[in-house]
C-alpha cells in the first residue's frame, strides 16, 4: 500500500465533531435512567420517543447517505431526491406527532438525522474510501441497535431510578416491554448512543484498511 492511499485517520476535533451528538443523546438517556423525573416528567416517553424514530432512520440511512454522496450526480437532483425522502419520512414523524400531541417528533427528527448526516457533510469530496466508510458506518448502527435492544430484554437491566410502569412517566398511548420496564427502553439508548459515541471518537484509520484499493485508485 502506498503512502498515498494508505488509510489516513481523522483529525481529533473532527472525531469530536462527528461523536459529540451522540455522546450528548446518551448522556441524556443516561441522565433519565438515573433521575428519571427530576428534569422533565414525560422525559422517559420522550426518549421512547427517540428510539422509535432512531429506528427509522437507521433504515432510512443508506438511501439519504447515498443520495448525498453520490457526487456524479447533479446537486439539484440530488437535492429533489434528498428533499422527496425526508418528507417520505416525515409522514411517520407526522404520525408520532399526533400520536404524542407534541412537536418533539419533528425536533427529534432534525436532531437524529443532523447527527447521522454531519459526517457526511464534513467531507465535500467523498472520496470511495469516505463513501465506503459511510456505508460500513450505516452497518454498525444497525447492528448496534438490534445488539442494545436485544441484550437489555435478554440480559437483566439494573432500574436504577426507573422503578416504575412506564405510565408514571408519561407514556400513555402505546404498550408493550418498553412501557412495562421503561428502564430496558433507556437503557438500550444509551448502550446504542455510547457505543456510535466511542467508534467514532475512537475511529482508527485500520478499521477501514479493508476497503477496496481499486476503488480508492479511481479517486
Amino acid at each position: 500500500m502506498t503512502q498515498e492511499n494508505r488509510p489516513q485517520s481523522l483529525p481529533l476535533y473532527q472525531r469530536i465533531a462527528h461523536a459529540l451528538p451522540d455522546a450528548v443523546t446518551a448522556g441524556i438517556f443516561l441522565y433519565a435512567w438515573i433521575a428519571p423525573l427530576h428534569w422533565r416528567d414525560t422525559l422517559v416517553a420522550e426518549l421512547l420517543l427517540v428510539m422509535l424514530i432512531e429506528f427509522i432512520l437507521v433504515h432510512s440511512a443508506p438511501f439519504l447517505g447515498g443520495i448525498v454522496t453520490a457526487s456524479h450526480v447533479a446537486l439539484v437532483t440530488r437535492l429533489k431526491v434528498f428533499t422527496g425522502l425526508a418528507l417520505f419520512y416525515s409522514l411517520f414523524i407526522g404520525v408520532f406527532a399526533i400520536q404524542f400531541e407534541s412537536w418533539l417528533p419533528v425536533l427529534a427528527f432534525v436532531w437524529l438525522i443532523a447527527a447521522k448526516l454531519i459526517s457526511i457533510f464534513s467531507d465535500r469530496h467523498h472520496t470511495e474510501r469516505q463513501k465506503q466508510r459511510i456505508r460500513i458506518y450505516w452497518g454498525l448502527s444497525f447492528s448496534y441497535y438490534l445488539i442494545a435492544v436485544l441484550a437489555t430484554q435478554i440480559v437483566p437491566v439494573p432500574e436504577f431510578g426507573l422503578t416504575q410502569h412506564g405510565s408514571a412517566y408519561g407514556i400513555l398511548s402505546i404498550s408493550g416491554a418498553w412501557v412495562s420496564h421503561p428502564n430496558t427502553v433507556i437503557a438500550a439508548g444509551f448502550l446504542y448512543f455510547a457505543s456510535l459515541t466511542a467508534t467514532k471518537l475512537f475511529e482508527q484509520p485500520a478499521w477501514w484498511s479493508y476497503v477496496d484499493q481499486n476503488a480508492i485508485k479511481k479517486d
